[in-house]
């Protein structure tokens, strides 16, 4: 009489076993992948900025050298941001997007004086607590143009202003957004990008903060 072979499985032991390696293995994973994902992110923020650099400078050398202003007033009455100023120089409203805040979007079509966007000009406009702006400034005035911050990451409520704290009553800037890694990505006079990390660049305290007393004030000294 024939012996009866039946296929062997894998008993309940086997199958727990390799449920808790795929359960290691994906703890481990996800956060590579999430960190991989946010460093294309930032990366292609770091572009953004980068264009929107160039086209500062571009546009410093059509009006005489002097930069960007933070908004104008044109003639049917409305005033225009800085935003708007730019793109003729970049033509995309796209790069105006930051990737970790999809949503803060300008599509072109409203002034962009005070759009919500993904990033932010330091050309607050009051300076009562101790420091200029770089609106409408001539670049021969900016005495470390490698140090100071043009554009970064807007604040948390996608303000088109930024500056050194968080409030935002008087000089109408605020904090960027640390919504890379810890840190937030800034563009700079001269034209380089870099990321910088949160408590670098701005004090958190709920209080204005006079530019000498900023954790690093040569980001924010225009002179």
């Amino acid at each position: 009489m024939r012996k009866r072979h039946y296929a062997k499985g894998f008993t309940l032991i086997e199958l727990l076993v390799v449920i808790a390696i795929i359960a290691i293995l994906a703890a481990i994973l996800f956060p590579v992948f999430a960190r991989a994902r946010e460093n294309a992110r930032k990366s292609t923020c770091q572009s953004n900025l980068k264009q929107m650099a160039l086209a500062a400078m571009q546009y410093s050398q059509d009006y005489d050298e002097t930069m960007v202003r933070t908004n104008i007033r044109v003639a049917d009455g409305t005033y225009r941001g800085w935003v708007w100023l730019l793109q003729p120089y970049v033509k995309n409203t796209g790069i105006f997007t930051c990737p970790s805040r999809p949503t803060a979007k300008w599509d072109g079509t409203n002034p962009a004086v005070y759009a919500y966007h993904g990033y932010g000009f330091f050309g607050i406009e009051n300076v009562a607590n101790g420091g200029p702006s770089l609106s409408a400034r001539s670049l021969a005035a900016i005495s470390a143009p490698s140090d100071v911050v043009m554009f970064g990451d807007s604040p948390s409520d996608l303000w088109y202003v930024i500056d050194w704290d968080d409030i935002r009553s008087s000089d109408n800037g605020g904090a960027s957004e640390a919504r890379h890694s810890e840190g937030a990505n800034f563009a700079f006079v001269d034209g380089h990008v870099k990321w910088v990390k949160d408590g670098k660049y701005a004090s958190r305290t709920g209080a204005h903060v006079p530019v000498d007393q900023a954790p690093t004030p040569s980001m924010w000294k225009v002179e």
